[in-house]
């Protein structure tokens, strides 16, 4: 019997007795990773707003006839040049959004560009430009989802000026102070070896990035229910040494 590759065997469990179990980590592309998501947080009928929806890679795997797609970008599609900081939507009108800004800071030239279009978008943003891009998309998602949806945000950690930024942890930070919570967590590693630009290296090359499932709160109950699982209150209550 041929023994299933390392990929198979982490996406579909260490073993035969749950072959069909959604994971926490994805090794493949972005079309990989929204499908295994798909399985936990899309019904149909859903009203699906993809918000960066680029050459819309991350639908190859899924029947979108299932879902009231509506998708939106300022290159790519040409009816639909929506800022996603600025939305035509009503407010409380989604189940789902999809958020995947341009990630890297201050972009020059770079191999990947022809698929991220990052110089097109993002040309002269330091870090902190790219997370406030995050922030104001955030809050706009927030408006336009019904209470209980949930916003799919995607990003990846960079290193900027010798600098290790967790732009994962940004993007947490954000969400929650808008308002939203955690529902879930998805990394996904390239089953392909990343592109690497510079010939000397001082860090360790990232070849993975994440997916957060935010979710809008249905009520202050819930709210408060997931006031204990934020940064904030980490913060508070354990970095600081102040009793619970």
């Amino acid at each position: 019997m041929k023994p299933r590759s390392l990929t198979s065997r982490l996406n579909n469990g260490i073993g035969s007795e749950m072959p069909n179990k959604v994971f926490s980590s994805i090794v493949g592309n972005n079309a990989d990773l929204i499908y295994e998501v798909a399985k936990l947080y899309l019904r149909p009928g859903d009203r699906i707003a993809d918000v960066t929806y680029g050459k819309g890679v991350f639908w190859r795997k899924i029947d979108t006839s299932k879902y009231e797609m509506f998708v939106s970008d300022l290159l790519t599609v040409p009816e639909r040049l929506y800022d996603f900081r600025n939305l035509p939507y009503s407010d409380n009108y989604f189940d789902v959004v999809v958020l995947d800004p341009p990630y890297s800071h201050n972009p020059g030239y770079m191999i990947v560009d022809a698929n991220y279009h990052n110089r097109e978008t993002t040309k002269g943003f330091y870090h902190d430009d790219i997370i406030r891009l995050y922030r104001d998309g955030i809050i706009e998602a927030y408006r336009v989802l019904k209470p209980g949806g949930l916003l799919w945000v995607k990003c990846k950690d960079e290193i900027e000026s010798g600098i290790q930024r967790m732009s994962h942890t940004d993007v947490r930070i954000c969400a929650e102070d808008v308002g939203f919570f955690i529902q879930d967590f998805f990394v996904m590693v390239q089953s392909r070896r990343p592109v690497v630009q510079h010939h000397r290296q001082l860090h360790a090359r990232k070849n993975h990035s994440y997916l957060w499932i935010f979710k809008k709160p249905t009520s202050a109950a819930e709210a408060k229910k997931h006031k204990k699982a934020t940064v904030q209150y980490s913060i508070r209550h354990y970095c600081r040494g102040k009793a619970i």
